[in-house]
């Protein structure tokens, strides 16, 4: 497992994945938003597209987290990603969190290398 972050939430089928992470706490941050991200990785293109958080839900039945590009309900054996641009669907596979595929490690390192590069400038 990186030591830049740890994965809370794996789901994944053949073209995408969409993970929850949290980042190793930088010193001083406190605020959820720079420590938790939802992230979107594209297979094919080997893009990962942060899911901008604006809510969440949990229930007896099931979770559910709003993001800007749309809704995510999920329990322990699949998650729906529900677009809120063109009103499709992507139903993903809960996976159980065990080593992360390199590839997708390096794509996660390198969007959060990009946040910090951003908070410098």
């Amino acid at each position: 497992m990186p030591k830049t972050f740890s994965v809370i939430f794996f789901f994944d089928n053949p073209f995408n994945s969409i993970i929850e992470i949290k980042r190793s706490q930088p010193k001083g941050v406190t605020d959820p938003s720079k420590i938790y991200y939802w992230l979107l990785y594209e297979k094919k293109t080997h893009r990962v597209y942060p899911l901008q958080f604006i809510s969440m839900k949990d229930e007896f039945f099931g979770s559910e987290r709003v993001f800007k590009q749309g809704r995510f309900l999920f329990n322990e054996k699949e998650g729906t990603l529900y677009n809120s641009t063109d009103h499709g669907k992507m139903t993903l596979t809960k996976i159980a969190v065990k080593p992360v595929p390199k590839l997708l490690v390096l794509r996660i390192e390198a969007f959060l290398l990009s946040i910090d590069e951003q908070v410098k400038v």
